[in-house]
């Protein structure tokens, strides 16, 4: 075989090694990838948060609209609070905080998240008949794709509204019934962005959203509304055990662009009880029976991803049903949670620390969170 032969098959091997690199990286670039965004949401509880978010049942307070509104009847005091201020962060966005160069941290972030929510309620009141909350909300959660030339699931929005409901009391106060609705504002995005997006190199570079909230070009208004129930077991050994079922965001929430909240069937249970001198409420739940949010693998019936479970410890109750001091640990999914809350003349403070989800299957990847609220509650 002379020298021409071997220059032959060298070009030869050389292009079918070239293109299959071009056709690999592409690969690499676009090919699916096992994962599951959580579940959308409006709002949710931070008390909640600290016992597993298991509030289906053992709801009782200002943000049981957006669990259940059957829970109005489990209220015995006037509630109100004039407003309550809450942030949650996760680990990584301290981290990125902390990078001298944001770009060759992004890459390392692949499969993590960058979660930022801030949430205000004004004017919430619950009585055991009827109950509402004004709420304003934005969200940045980004999650971080491909580690080779990265791009960015991203959620990002503002948002306002009502929620609002009534319960009723039937079979001798046995069964409780409960209709709300939501109706909320919302701008924002639920896109893919590439890295060189303009929107993205300010995110990475300045730390602001100025370029990413410009994307959204139109605000959408969306209604849904609430049902539930709860049925109370007669009270057995200091315990009053029940059993409760919500139907959240009948129809679903359609905010277009900024993403799309859907309807979800939860179930939970729930016990109260005095031990000690503490007030205790242990409750569990099973959230989106129906698996409208896209939890569960195929040829499963359900995931672990979607058990909640939790206790509280409360201390001191005051005149208005919450308690001096509170104490919170619960199991979100796979993951473990605590909190804890103080009331001090009318000003309480919450704090979560909490985990979620955010790979293709309970228990693949961790995203730790914190989250603290400070409310004026009377």
């Amino acid at each position: 075989m002379n020298s021409q032969h071997f220059d032959l098959i060298r070009v030869t091997i050389f292009r079918v090694f070239r293109r299959v690199s071009v056709l690999l990286y592409f690969w690499i670039l676009f090919a699916p990838q096992l994962q599951a965004a959580e579940p959308a949401f409006i709002r949710e509880s931070i008390r909640a948060r600290g016992m597993g978010n298991a509030f289906t049942a053992a709801a009782n307070d200002e943000m049981l609209l957006f669990y259940n509104p059957a829970a109005l009847r489990s209220v015995y005091y006037n509630m109100y609070e004039v407003v309550g201020f809450n942030i949650t962060t996760n680990e990584n966005t301290i981290n990125l905080g902390k990078s001298s160069s944001s770009f060759s941290t992004i890459g390392s972030l692949a499969g993590k998240k960058i979660y930022n929510e801030a949430n205000l309620g004004l004017l919430s009141h619950v009585n055991s008949r009827f109950g509402w909350s004004f709420f304003s909300n934005g969200l940045l959660d980004i999650q971080v794709r491909n580690p080779i030339i990265p791009y960015l699931e991203t959620k990002a929005y503002v948002q306002t509204g009502l929620a609002g409901g009534m319960a009723w009391s039937f079979l001798d106060y046995q069964l409780d019934v409960g209709l709300g609705g939501k109706l909320a504002t919302r701008k924002g995005i639920d896109k893919k962005l590439h890295i060189t997006d303009a929107s993205v190199i300010e995110l990475l570079e300045d730390q602001k959203t100025t370029k990413l909230m410009k994307l959204a070009e139109t605000s959408e208004t969306s209604l849904a509304p609430d049902f539930g129930v709860i049925y109370h077991f007669d009270s057995y050994h200091n315990m009053e055990p029940k059993v409760a079922l919500s139907l959240q965001n009948i129809g679903g929430l359609d905010f277009k662009e900024a993403g799309k909240v859907p309807m979800t069937m939860n179930i939970g249970v729930s016990t109260e009880s005095e031990f000690n001198g503490f007030d205790m409420i242990l409750a569990a739940d099973y959230r989106d029976l129906a698996d409208s949010q896209g939890m569960v693998s195929k040829g499963n019936i359900m995931t672990e991803r979607n058990i909640k479970i939790g206790v509280e410890f409360g201390w001191q109750k005051l005149f208005n049903g919450h308690h001096l001091i509170s104490i919170r640990a619960g199991r979100n999914g796979p993951y473990n949670s605590v909190g804890w809350s103080m009331n001090l003349f009318g000003f309480k403070i919450d704090f979560a620390k909490y985990s979620e989800e955010i790979g293709g299957y309970s228990g693949e990847l961790e995203d730790k969170r914190t989250s603290l609220q400070v409310s004026l509650i009377f």
